[in-house]
C-alpha cells in the first residue's frame, strides 16, 4: 500500500497554495484543490485529537488501528468521509464533519475521559482554524495574491462551520458525545438508533430551511469574525472554490 499518503496531501496543499500566487488565471481550480486538500488535513487533525485523547484515557486499540498515524485512509468511511462532506462542501460551502474513528469507550478509565475523547476532535478543529487565522493576521499575502488570502479565509471558515456543527448536542455529533457519558443508560440506548440519521436530517435542514440555514451561517461568520477574518474574503474564497458556477 506504500507510505502514509498524508505527505502527498500536504504536498498538494502547499503546491496549490504556491500556484495561487503564481498562476492567478487558475484561481478557481487551484482554490478548489487547496481547500479540498486542506480540508482533508483538517479532518486528520480532528480525528487525531479524538484518538489521542482516547489513547490517553485507556483505549490502547487506537494505536493498532492506525488512528495516531494521521493516515487519512484510517479515518475513511465512504459515506461519512467522502460522499456527504464532498456534497456539503461543493454545494453549500459547509464543513460537514467527515472522519470516522471507532473508539473503545469500555476501555477508557472514566466518564470524564470518554467525554474528553469527544471534545478533543473539536479542539483540533479549533487549533486548525486559529492557525489559519494567525497565518493571515501575521503573514498576510500581498494584495496581488488575494486568491491565496481568500482560499485561506474560506478554509478557516469551513473550520468554523465544522465547529458549530460538531458542538451541537445532537446525536451523531461530538457535542452529544461530550455529554453522553453522563446521561442515563436508558437515554443513551434510546438515542443510539438516531445517531446515523440525525446528521443527515440537520444537513437537509441547513440546505432547505432558511431559518436554520441563516442561524447556522450567522453563528459561523460570527465565530470567524472574532478571529479577524474578512467576510468579503471568505465569500470570495467560496466563489473561487465553486469555479464551475462562474
Amino acid at each position: 500500500m506504500g507510505g502514509n499518503p498524508i505527505l502527498l496531501v500536504v504536498t498538494i496543499w502547499l503546491a496549490s497554495g504556491v500556484g495561487l500566487t503564481a498562476a492567478p488565471q487558475w484561481t478557481g481550480v487551484l482554490t478548489f484543490v487547496f481547500v479540498m486538500s486542506g480540508w482533508m488535513l483538517a479532518v486528520g487533525v480532528h480525528e487525531y485529537g479524538h484518538a489521542l485523547a482516547a489513547y490517553m484515557g485507556g483505549d490502547w486499540t487506537v494505536k493498532g488501528k492506525g488512528y495516531l498515524s494521521m493516515d487519512p485512509r484510517k479515518y475513511a468511511d465512504l459515506q461519512t468521509t467522502v460522499i456527504f462532506p464532498l456534497l456539503a462542501l461543493a454545494l453549500g460551502g459547509i464543513g460537514f464533519p467527515g472522519g470516522a474513528v471507532y473508539l473503545r469507550e469500555d476501555l477508557m478509565r472514566s466518564r470524564l475521559w470518554r467525554s474528553a475523547s469527544s471534545l478533543a476532535g473539536p479542539v483540533g478543529t479549533l487549533v486548525v482554524m486559529l492557525g489559519l487565522a494567525a497565518a493571515l493576521r501575521f503573514f498576510p499575502p500581498p494584495a496581488s495574491q488575494a486568491g491565496l488570502s481568500n482560499a485561506i479565509a474560506f478554509l478557516a471558515f469551513l473550520q468554523g462551520t465544522a465547529l458549530v456543527l460538531n458542538l451541537l448536542p445532537a446525536p451523531g455529533f461530538d457535542g452529544y458525545g461530550i455529554i453522553r457519558p453522563f446521561l442515563p443508560a436508558g437515554v443513551r440506548a434510546a438515542v443510539r438508533r438516531y445517531e446515523n440519521l440525525a446528521p443527515l436530517l440537520l444537513l437537509a435542514a441547513i440546505f432547505f430551511i432558511p431559518a436554520v440555514s441563516n442561524a447556522f451561517f450567522i453563528a459561523a461568520f460570527q465565530l470567524t469574525e472574532l478571529l479577524g477574518l474578512s467576510q468579503i474574503s471568505i465569500l470570495s474564497g467560496l466563489q473561487a472554490f465553486q469555479f464551475w458556477k462562474a
